[in-house]
């Protein structure tokens, strides 16, 4: 449920009755939970407010299931019907890699926790040293559609290079990185074992990576405590995920980082850590309003626009550090939808926020320099 809370002694409210956390944080006004019926008691005996967006989550996450096992596998061309787990999504690199080889590679970027490969498609024709942009899903392993769409931005550039101007421009002009699976380890676990897990499998509890990068760590909106949803780690860079995503930034000439995730519709510019307005606020914010525009003109649906910090606080994530360590303008794309079915989002519903996503990488990676 969505609750809307007036005073920090409701929020410690929701904080104890609590089972899970949906949004990135709990510092705002408004913040999406997951309670079981005590809870729900608890609220409302202390007036707090609520919507119920998804009534039961485990029968939500078990149909999901069930259509998945029961769906045939896919034909050519239908690739984006129906979510796809961790080996079939980095065998598809290569099977991109395949059909242009003379526009796309994979390159290994490092490996999980328990042992998976993380790795990412370099597309580009542009002849010499040419700037980069980095496109990644997966950060929080339940944000199935985050990746998904990253996946679906490199299909689509292998595709349309020889028909789509767009794409051919970008693609002589820029290298484009494409990691869609940064925390494997989690993602696996959550397709296995549990739906909603969001960390990678560091033991014993998991670390939430969007809390482990280095500028802001440690701040609000990062948790010390090992069970936390956004536990940070014991420090800065602690998780090998968080260091193979950053060394791709490091030894590219990166200039901007797109970091796909869900849900909420909603384009984030630095900062995130502090209130205080980044450097370059204003042409952060034009390029996100370029983005926003570009969404919009897809399928209509509107992606608000702000800088993370309005959203909440939050320390060590991956567009804070972009910006104010890697060089680059850092994103966040929070995906559809906006709320509803949160984290399992229907499958006919991929391609279109495939579309938005293309859309916005297309539209950063026209104006950026």
């Amino acid at each position: 449920m969505r609750v809307q809370v007036h005073s920090e002694a409701q929020r410690a409210v929701v904080r104890t009755a609590m089972l899970d956390l949906w949004s990135d944080s709990d510092t705002g006004a408004t913040f999406d939970v997951v309670m079981d019926l005590e809870g729900l008691d608890a609220l409302r005996e202390r007036g707090i407010a609520f919507e119920v967006l998804v009534p039961d989550i485990d029968v939500v996450a078990a149909a999901e299931r069930a259509r998945i096992e029961g769906a045939e596998i896919a034909r050519p061309g239908n690739w984006f019907a129906e979510y796809r787990d961790y080996d079939t999504v980095d065998a598809y690199l290569d099977v991109l890699a395949a059909r242009r080889p003379d526009l796309a590679r994979v390159e290994h970027l490092g490996v999980s926790t328990n042992g998976r490969r993380i790795r990412a498609l370099r597309l580009s024709a542009a002849e010499g040293e040419a700037k980069a942009i980095v496109v990644n899903g997966g950060q929080h392993a339940r944000e199935w559609i985050s990746v998904m769409v990253s996946t679906c931005v490199a299909d689509r550039m292998v595709a349309g290079y020889d028909t789509d101007p767009r794409i051919r421009g970008v693609l002589d002009a820029r290298v484009v990185w494409v990691a869609p699976v940064i925390n494997p380890d989690g993602y696996v676990h959550s397709w296995e074992s549990d739906r909603y897990w969001r960390k990678n499998r560091a033991e014993p509890y998991g670390v939430d990576l969007n809390r482990n990068w280095s500028v802001g760590f440690g701040g609000r909106g990062s948790s010390s405590n090992r069970r936390s949803q956004i536990y940070r780690g014991p420090h800065a860079f602690s998780e090998p995920e968080t260091r193979a995503l950053r060394d791709l930034i490091t030894r590219e000439p990166v200039i901007a980082h797109v970091d796909f995730h869900s849900f909420g519709q909603m384009i984030l510019y630095p900062w995130g850590h502090t209130k205080k307005p980044a450097p370059e606020r204003d042409r952060l914010a034009a390029l996100g309003d370029a983005m926003a525009s570009a969404i919009a003109a897809t399928h209509g649906e509107r992606y608000k626009l702000m800088s993370a910090a309005d959203l909440y606080t939050a320390g060590g994530t991956a567009l804070d550090w972009s910006y104010g360590e890697g060089g680059a303008d850092g994103f966040t794309i929070e995906l559809r939808p906006t709320g509803g079915s949160g984290f399992v989002l229907p499958p006919e519903q991929i391609v279109p926020t495939c579309d938005e996503g293309l859309a916005a990488v297309l539209a950063l990676a026209e104006r950026v320099d």
